[in-house]
């Protein structure tokens, strides 16, 4: 995480305090405030996911990638969903990024 320049942290929760800790110690905190649930921003990405649009590194050169994936695989019902719920934010985000700081970031 230290090379990468945007850090997106959830506006909800703990999320403030957070930001509130850590701004001064590490560049590029946004926050943010996901539009809907878990389940509906999972539901938009889920055909860039099933066209192959997404790539993951090798499991050989990624070790996390098997738990990554399992994760996935076990959305909704799975006991952890962080993962899976970060990587949907990212890539909405990444489909269209102005659309997303104009409607729902503020920056920390």
């Amino acid at each position: 995480w230290p090379l990468a320049r945007t850090k997106l942290v959830d506006d909800k929760a703990n999320g403030p305090a957070v930001i509130a800790t850590l701004i001064r110690k590490v560049p590029g905190l946004i926050a943010v405030n996901p539009q809907g649930g878990k389940r509906s921003r999972v539901a938009a990405v889920s055909p860039q996911i099933e066209a192959g649009n997404v790539w993951l590194p090798h499991a050989s050169i990624a070790p996390w990638v098997d738990g990554f994936v399992d994760e996935f695989a076990g959305f909704p019902t799975g006991a952890h969903d962080d993962q899976v719920d970060a990587a949907s934010q990212c890539l909405l985000r990444m489909e269209s990024p102005w659309e997303i700081l104009d409607m729902n970031v503020t920056l920390a």
